[in-house]
């Protein structure tokens, strides 16, 4: 079965990549209009693409990899302009704030500026700001209902996640993977404190500052030197942490796999690549809602680098890919490409927010995303192979299934129908390649 099908749409120049077997559809609108924002129609979800149970990642037999560490990846399309979405969050924000500065300003502040001459100018700046908030508040509250209609933003069950609700318009689009997840790092943490930001109590801090200091001056005036501290101010990173793993993808296994294997990886590549729809108009790469269970959650992150490499031998070959061909009926087009014995994919997966003590709970605790929520790990029970009908096991290349865990023993791939391995890579030398990976 096909992993996707890229065809023709309303959008002639930038064709949709839509994934087979699920209820998330190419929308067909002319994304040129601009008020025409979905370029999928939303539905049931296709299974994920299971890298992990599916695909030749490793020799070992399919029903050895249940336990296997796997991150999870569901993408998700950019609906509106990260200028409208700032718009909108920011609008929340003003919101949430207007009456928490009432009592700030009024209270606290209030106090410990006092009658002073700069205590007065900053009352008055605070009940100007508090004044404007106010008188802003509806319309902030109307924008933000208009944001919302246009929809898109993802809310979340979980109320540590609630901060993060509005700051992305986003559609999914049908595709998510697990893939195996082998990396070595498990957390990194950098945290800085710098010079306090600027506020409206900032001048009077300042000058109280200033005036401490001009003291302590005098006062110990025949001391070498004189040094009064001042609190720093916690800075938050504009990014988040970045995952990165490292797989192969084996040719020598089957003939499935050879389509299977170059549909996964062009997949990854034209989804994570910008797409022009006009001359003034750019599709963005799409992004993911990341899990690895136990270790990481970024509900916004993006893929931030993706490598493949050649490995061993390689050959020009003749496939047929689910692509329809521009003015063509048919829904595929024999091409000629370079098949390697196997390729090498290196993907870093870079979080959009800086990781806080929130995403540390989510990851704990669920349910997550409510727009579409995480996909459980179902256990994977495979047919006995023609290696182990007999309730023993062959060599490790004998009696592998293939990527279709419901053919029958008649169809799994014999030897007679494996590229030669005399042309490609000996047995002898997958082992180490496999190695480096394990």
């Amino acid at each position: 079965m096909n992993l996707w099908q890229l065809k023709e749409s309303k959008t002639p120049a930038l064709p949709i990549l839509e994934r087979s077997g699920g209820g998330i559809k190419a929308a067909g609108a002319d994304l040129t209009d601009l008020t025409n924002l979905a370029g999928y129609t939303q539905g049931k979800m296709a299974d994920p693409i299971n890298v992990v149970d599916d695909f030749p990642w490793t020799v070992s037999p399919r029903n050895s990899r249940n336990d296997v560490p796997r991150i999870q990846l569901i993408e998700k399309r950019v609906k509106l302009n990260s200028t409208v979405t700032n718009l909108a969050y920011s609008a929340a924000a003003s919101v949430d704030v207007t009456d928490a500065a009432v009592t700030t300003g009024t209270g606290l502040l209030g106090g410990l500026v006092g009658n002073t001459e700069e205590g007065s100018v900053v009352n008055n700046v605070l009940n100007t700001s508090i004044a404007a908030g106010q008188a802003v508040s509806g319309g902030l509250k109307a924008f933000q209902t208009r944001a919302a209609e246009l929809g898109g933003f993802s809310t979340f069950d979980n109320p540590a996640l609630k901060p993060y609700e509005g700051l992305y318009s986003l559609e999914d689009t049908g595709f998510s993977y697990y893939f195996p997840y082998l990396d070595d790092n498990y957390n990194k943490i950098n945290n800085a404190f710098g010079q306090a930001s600027d506020g409206i109590v900032a001048p009077l801090a300042s000058k109280a500052a200033g005036l401490a200091e001009g003291l302590a001056g005098v006062a110990n005036i025949v001391k070498p030197g004189t040094y009064i501290e001042k609190a720093k101010q916690f800075e938050m990173k504009d990014e988040g942490n970045t995952l990165s793993f490292t797989l192969p993808l084996l040719n020598t296994m089957s003939v499935d796999d050879i389509s299977s294997n170059w549909q996964l990886i062009f997949g990854l590549i034209y989804q994570n690549s910008p797409g022009r729809v006009s001359k003034s108009i750019i599709d963005q790469p799409v992004l993911y809602e990341v899990h690895v269970p136990g270790v990481a959650y970024m509900p916004y992150a993006y893929i931030s680098a993706l490598t493949v490499k050649f490995v061993g031998s390689r050959r020009k070959m003749g496939i047929e890919v689910p692509i329809q061909s521009p003015g063509s009926s048919t829904a595929s087009t024999s091409i000629e490409t370079i098949i390697p014995d196997a390729y090498q994919i290196d993907i870093s997966v870079t979080g959009l927010n800086a990781e806080t003590r929130n995403f540390l709970y989510a990851n704990i605790s669920k349910p997550k995303l409510t727009v579409n929520s995480a996909l459980a790990v179902p256990p994977v029970t495979y047919e006995n192979t023609a290696a182990d009908s007999d309730g023993t096991s062959g060599a490790p290349t004998e009696g592998l299934p293939t990527r279709s865990l419901k053919k029958k023993k008649e169809d799994v791939a014999s030897d007679a129908l494996l590229p030669s391995r005399a042309a490609g890579l000996p047995e002898s030398a997958i082992s180490p390649i496999l190695d480096s990976f394990l």
